[in-house]
């Protein structure tokens, strides 16, 4: 076992302040790798060497030129599972420190465990986080047999398949205000928290994203999970958005359902939707397939002899027109009008940009317009100044 200098300091100034007396640890070669006495740090203790050598249970140091590096004290050997890994230095007259030595010494000990112990918690995290992204990001042909013992060793079957969400977290003070970390750890962990009740459930945290892995399930029921989500960000005053691909995806099929997740994930954002199912019909993930200076071309045809004002009440009402089916009298009654207002705002957008809302083409003309303005978000209010 090699004990880290950051370790090492850390039980070097633990039992130090206990004791009140200079305290050294030494690694197997019996060099000094912590110290309370910082200009000892690298230097070699002729003492450690000998009982490393020797296999003593303890070496004591009557005085300074006994051994190379040694001043008068205790030091112990330091076991771990039955193997000596160490030594540990008590400084200080010999009737002083000796009563100390065998409670320092397992103390010792026990703080090492805990400290392999949570290096090996990290090492595990670092390896179960690499196993995500490269499960994440890599080719189908990479996930393979050997690919999916590796995640069985971790502790995930990627054979089971899974549901993908990405959410993404907004709204709270700049990153690196403190309020700001402990909103978004407060989020996260109550999505933790409800991730893990479901069986099978996992989630993995990409720079800015958070991204899910359910088991399947029915529409209603993802989105229930979802709104849970959305919910608990709330409650932590942020805002969640959430992409959901519904499809169940295999092993190999991972990364693309994340593809498709994310982007029903930007077209919530664009949107100001909370939740947003992927479909491979929806106009919108289309549009925005999309090159962005097509999209632009594309609204000023159909818009470009409308001021943004005209744009802007054509595109409000138009939302309202084919959410109602094309009903003149259910968009009358959602927008508190009578229906000949709503037959003229119908002739006026014919006038304004050639296109009948209420026949087949038109109107597939006028959506399609609508989901490509949705896909620019906020730079949709730059399409006539092109």
């Amino acid at each position: 076992m090699l004990i880290s200098h950051e370790s090492a300091m850390r039980i070097v100034t633990e039992v130090s302040s206990i004791i009140d007396h200079d305290v050294n640890m030494m690694d197997e070669q019996g060099l000094i790798i912590a110290s309370t006495d910082p200009a000892r740090l690298g230097t070699v203790h002729g003492g450690a060497r000998r009982l490393l050598k020797e296999g003593l249970d303890e070496l004591i140091v009557e005085n300074e030129d006994e051994y190379e590096g040694a001043r008068p004290g205790v030091n112990l050997p330091l076991l771990f599972e039955g193997e000596t890994v160490g030594v540990i230095g008590l400084t200080g007259r010999t009737d002083e420190v000796r009563q100390f030595g065998r409670i320092i010494k397992k103390m010792t000990e026990i703080l090492l465990l805990d400290s392999w112990a949570e290096r090996q918690k990290q090492l595990k995290a670092a390896m179960w986080n690499q196993f995500i992204e490269e499960w994440l990001f890599s080719s189908a042909s990479q996930v393979d047999d050997a690919f999916a013992e590796r995640g069985l060793q971790l502790g995930i079957d990627i054979r089971e398949p899974r549901i993908v969400f990405v959410v993404a977290l907004t709204g709270g003070p700049e990153e690196t205000d403190s309020a700001a970390q402990e909103q978004l750890a407060k989020a996260e962990n109550a999505l933790h928290e409800i991730v893990r009740r479901i069986g099978g459930g996992f989630y993995y945290k990409l720079p800015y994203r958070l991204v899910c892995f359910m088991p399947p399930a029915e529409p209603e029921q993802l989105r229930a999970l979802a709104e849970k989500i959305v919910s608990a960000a709330e409650a932590a005053e942020l805002s969640a958005y959430i992409g959901i691909d519904t499809m169940p995806a295999d092993a190999s099929g991972i990364r693309a359902a994340y593809a498709r997740a994310d982007k029903a994930l930007r077209a919530a954002m664009r949107g100001g939707r909370k939740i947003h199912f992927y479909d491979s019909a929806d106009l919108e993930i289309l549009a925005g397939e999309l090159p962005a200076e097509a999209r632009h071309s594309f609204l000023n045809g159909v818009f470009g002899r409308c001021s943004p004002k005209e744009r802007a009440q054509i595109v409000d009402f138009l939302t309202v027109y084919y959410k109602h089916g094309g009903s003149v009298q259910a968009t009358a009654d959602a927008l508190f009008v009578h229906k000949n207002t709503v037959q003229y705002k119908l002739h006026k957008i014919l006038h304004l940009t050639g296109h009948d809302p209420r026949d087949l083409y038109g109107a597939a003309v006028l959506l399609a317009a609508l989901a490509v303005r949705s896909s620019l978000g906020d730079d949709a209010g730059s399409v006539l100044r092109l």
